[in-house]
């Protein structure tokens, strides 16, 4: 395994124990190599974070790409591909990422960018779903900016550690919600 893939398994486990509040020593001191080989390939640990975000949703892209090229039934990809994850990330609490943008703003950045891009596959499978009748007539766009902007909100607020909820329990229930909406039919 190349050094710089090291470094980042590394800084990730490192998130999941500590959150942001690990340090490069930190990672220098669990790989067992001197700080200065980390600053060889990043400049700051902001930039390393950078890097981990950025490999991070190319992983996301990845697993995406399985869904809409898998057999599953268009509900199912369609609910999937709105949330989906690596495994390794799923065990993460993506909710130690509030404030990161006062402290971090280039990793925030980043996050924000790579919510708001990819979006082209999913378009192209709900516009297969209204075809074949399966997805309603709904303005892409607001439903972008719907499962966006709650993303957002999970990451950016402490809202999902006030109600005692996980980042993968809110995005299962964001996209129960969506998919589902709000209406009990069963109660007419």
């Amino acid at each position: 395994m190349e050094l710089q893939e090291q470094i980042r398994e590394t800084a990730t486990e490192l998130f999941r124990m500590k959150g942001l509040k690990f340090t490069m020593e930190d990672v220098a001191r669990e790989m067992h190599v001197a700080k200065k080989t980390i600053y060889k390939l990043y400049a700051s640990k902001e930039e390393l974070l950078v890097d981990l975000v950025t490999n991070g949703f190319m992983q996301i892209q990845a697993c995406k790409q399985r869904i809409l090229d898998s057999q599953l039934p268009m509900e199912e990809k369609i609910a999937r591909v709105l949330i989906e994850m690596p495994e390794n990330f799923k065990t993460l609490d993506f909710r130690q990422l509030s404030g990161i943008e006062g402290k971090y703003p280039s990793v925030w950045k980043a996050i924000s960018k790579n919510l708001d891009s990819e979006w082209e596959p999913i378009y192209e499978l709900l516009n297969q779903g209204k075809k074949e009748g399966k997805v309603k007539d709904i303005c892409l766009p607001v439903l972008k900016q719907i499962v966006t902007s709650s993303i957002d909100n999970f990451l950016y607020t402490d809202e999902l550690k006030r109600n005692g909820m996980t980042y993968q329990e809110a995005l299962q229930n964001m996209v129960e919600i969506l998919m589902k909406g709000v209406w009990n039919d069963s109660a007419e």
